[in-house]
């Protein structure tokens, strides 16, 4: 291995492999009987559903040591399943970010639009969420299209309206109706459009202080598709 240095974490159980780390996280495993190296988990000592772990927080960072192959993990093996959007990691990040900074640039806050619409709308339900220019637009086969006009904190609702109210008047599906999401700086307001005249269904709703709220809406959306033909 590297000449780096290298932190050891433990020996699996049998007493055959010991675990260690390089500096720069990545595991490797050593045989004690021929001193051979190795990144690869020697066979046998894959985790499995069935598993249990226990948790030693007295290290800098928590580590998680598998009860049946002594195989030491440092992140969760099991991680609670994300409540709501804001549970999810990467949302958390583009969040943060605007939330410190709001005068951001607009290409910051589709970063936390888009990962937040892929929340919702799940390619394994037959969704596609796509990025085009300056929005975010997400479609859902032979159903409907559904678009997202995404600003940055400060700008005109009414312009913001406006432009999407010209965008849908344009989708090329012949019912004419879709559903519309504006999104400026953390606030989102919930349309319909029939050729292009919207109806609010929402007001301003915050990202983060209306979570309950905003999931309503989109779980509403997606229980009642707008007609394609």
């Amino acid at each position: 291995m590297a000449s780096n240095p290298q932190y050891e974490l433990g020996t699996l159980v049998g007493g055959t492999w010991k675990q260690w780390s390089t500096s720069a996280g990545q595991d490797y495993y050593e045989n004690l009987n021929t001193r051979a190296t190795q990144f690869k988990l020697p066979a046998g000592w894959e985790d499995t559903d069935t598993d249990t772990w226990t948790v030693d927080t007295s290290k800098n960072w928590p580590q998680w040591r598998n009860t049946r192959t002594g195989r030491i993990r440092r992140a969760n093996p099991n991680p609670t399943a994300p409540q709501t959007y804001l549970d999810k990691a990467n949302i958390q990040a583009h969040l943060q970010l605007v939330e410190r900074s709001p005068e951001s640039h607009e290409y910051l806050y589709r970063r936390v639009m888009l990962p937040f619409l892929r929340h919702f709308f799940q390619e394994n339900e037959g969704f596609d969420v796509l990025q085009e220019e300056s929005r975010g637009d997400l479609n859902q086969n032979e159903s409907r299209v559904d678009i997202a006009e995404i600003k940055k904190a400060g700008r005109s609702w009414t312009e913001t309206e406006d432009h999407l109210s010209r965008y849908c008047a344009g989708i090329e599906n012949q019912s004419g109706q879709v559903y519309g999401i504006i999104q400026i700086g953390l606030y989102l307001q919930f349309f319909t459009a029939n050729r292009g005249v919207l109806t609010a269904l929402s007001g301003g709703l915050h990202m983060c202080n209306d979570v309950n709220a905003i999931t309503t809406m989109i779980e509403n959306m997606k229980l009642e598709p707008l007609p394609f033909f």
